[in-house]
C-alpha cells in the first residue's frame, strides 16, 4: 500500500478499506501538523488539531470530488483557525477573570492589617505570572486551581486527550514557577523589610 499513489489510496477509502485510514495517516499526518503549526504557533496545539482531524474523518463528508489531501488540508486549517480563535476567546475572558480575583481580594484588604496586605500581594504577583504562562497551559492551571475540575473534566470541556491535558498541567506548573521567580524573591525583600520596621 505504501508504493500506491495518493487517488488510489482515495479510491480505497472512498470503498471502504479500512488500511487506508492509517497509509492517509502516515503519508499526511506530518504535513498537516505543519500546516496547523503555522496557524496555531504551538507543535502541541497542531498535533491535537490533526488528530481530531483523523478521528473524525470515518464519519466526514468527503465525498471525493477533491482529493483527500486537498479534504484534509481543508479540515485542519479550518480546525487550526477555531483553536486559535478559542484561544483568543478564552485568553480575553482569563485575564478578565484574574482581574477581577486580583480586584477582589484587594478590597477585602482593611487598613493596618499587614498580613492581608502581604496575602493580596502574593495573590497579585500570582496573577500577573500567570499572564506569562502559555494560553492552553494557563486554561488549565485556571480550570484545575479555581474551578477545581479533574483531569478527565478538564480533557471534556477542552476536547483534547487526557495525556495532554497531564502535559500542560505540568509545563503551566513549570512556566508558573519560572514566572514567580523574581516576584517571589521581591516578596520576600519586601516582607523582610517589613519584619525588619517592627
Amino acid at each position: 500500500m505504501n508504493e500506491l499513489p495518493d487517488r488510489e489510496i482515495d479510491q480505497l477509502w472512498l470503498r471502504g478499506d479500512a488500511r487506508a485510514l492509517s497509509e492517509l495517516h502516515r503519508r499526511y499526518r506530518h504535513r498537516l501538523e505543519a500546516v496547523a503549526y503555522r496557524i496555531v504557533g504551538n507543535r502541541a496545539d497542531a498535533e491535537d488539531v490533526v488528530q481530531r482531524v483523523f478521528l473524525a474523518l470515518p464519519g466526514s463528508a468527503y465525498g471525493g470530488r477533491a482529493s483527500l489531501w486537498t479534504y484534509l488540508y481543508r479540515a485542519a486549517s479550518n480546525a487550526a483557525i477555531n483553536v486559535l480563535r478559542a484561544r483568543r476567546r478564552c485568553t480575553a475572558l482569563e485575564e478578565a477573570n484574574l482581574a477581577r480575583l486580583a480586584d477582589a481580594e484587594a478590597d477585602r484588604v482593611r487598613p493596618g492589617q499587614e498580613s492581608r496586605v502581604f496575602e493580596s500581594e502574593v495573590l497579585g504577583a500570582v496573577a500577573q505570572a500567570l499572564l506569562d504562562v502559555k494560553p492552553q497551559h494557563r486554561r488549565v492551571l485556571v480550570l484545575r486551581i479555581v474551578w477545581g475540575l479533574s483531569n478527565t473534566e478538564i480533557a471534556e470541556r477542552e476536547d483534547v486527550p487526557m495525556a495532554t491535558v497531564g502535559t500542560w498541567l505540568r509545563r503551566g506548573r513549570e512556566e508558573l514557577r519560572q514566572a514567580l521567580g523574581p516576584m517571589a524573591r521581591e516578596l520576600a525583600r519586601r516582607e523582610d523589610r517589613r519584619e525588619d520596621r517592627t
